[in-house]
């Protein structure tokens, strides 16, 4: 057999080869570590079964926050209630609309009780710098804070956030249209969608390339008589 390899190609190739074998072994690493974990759902250890008494009497509006689930913007409805459990006063999230613009709605339109799986929020997240400015007098906000939402429900002290694990979404056009989704701020961590056989398709298809690689630097070297058998 001859072969007389072309020197600038062949490291190309050869970096190329190791770059697409190191990218389709980290996404099937991802894969095992994703087959043996728990769901996404399951992740929340400290949930408990939460039975919010919303306080429907107060004259004013749900407080709705600017938030993103699933990659699409939402409104976050935030009010304020009482954990029938402890008598606590919580400020909690019942659910979410869909779409760049909020819908407002009345404490008083309200049920009186909403009932969920959900977590003293682990994560109170505010927007970057470049975030549109917060309009308390209209009841929008584009940024979490606790306080500021008590002083719009004329609450004493700092009321604790409240988050389903399990949210709501309703659609700003139709509300009767509804999703269930899972809340990402009632998570510690940033919630990674992907199921693990994405993360194995994903790896299949970098060492695929690595070996099309293979067959295309064999090929070329065949075609210009530099390998021969």
């Amino acid at each position: 057999m001859t072969f007389r390899p072309m020197p600038v190609l062949t490291v190309l190739s050869l970096a190329s080869l190791v770059v697409l074998v190191l990218l389709g072994n980290w996404q099937y690493a991802r894969y095992s570590e994703k087959k043996d974990a728990p769901p996404i759902a399951e992740q929340v250890e400290e949930r408990v079964l939460l039975r919010v008494l919303i306080d429907t009497s107060h004259p004013g509006e749900a407080q709705q926050v600017y938030g993103f689930a699933n990659s699409e913007p939402i409104w976050r409805r935030y009010v304020p209630g009482t954990l029938e459990a402890t008598g606590e006063t919580v400020i909690a999230m019942i659910e979410a609309t869909g779409g760049p613009e909020p819908v407002l709605v009345r404490l008083s339109d309200l049920p009186e009780i909403v009932t969920y799986e959900g977590v003293v929020s682990q994560k109170v997240a505010s927007n970057s710098a470049f975030a549109s400015t917060d309009k308390p007098d209209e009841n929008i906000w584009y940024s979490l804070d606790p306080a500021k939402l008590a002083d719009k429900f004329d609450l004493s002290g700092t009321p604790k956030i409240v988050e389903p694990v399990q949210m709501t979404v309703r659609s700003a056009a139709d509300p009767t249209r509804a999703r269930q989704t899972l809340n990402p701020y009632a998570f510690a961590k940033p919630i990674d969608p992907l199921p693990p056989e994405r993360h194995f398709g994903y790896a299949l298809t970098w060492w695929g390339m690595a070996l099309g690689l293979i067959g295309v630097y064999v090929a070329l070297h065949r075609a210009r008589g530099r390998l021969k058998f």
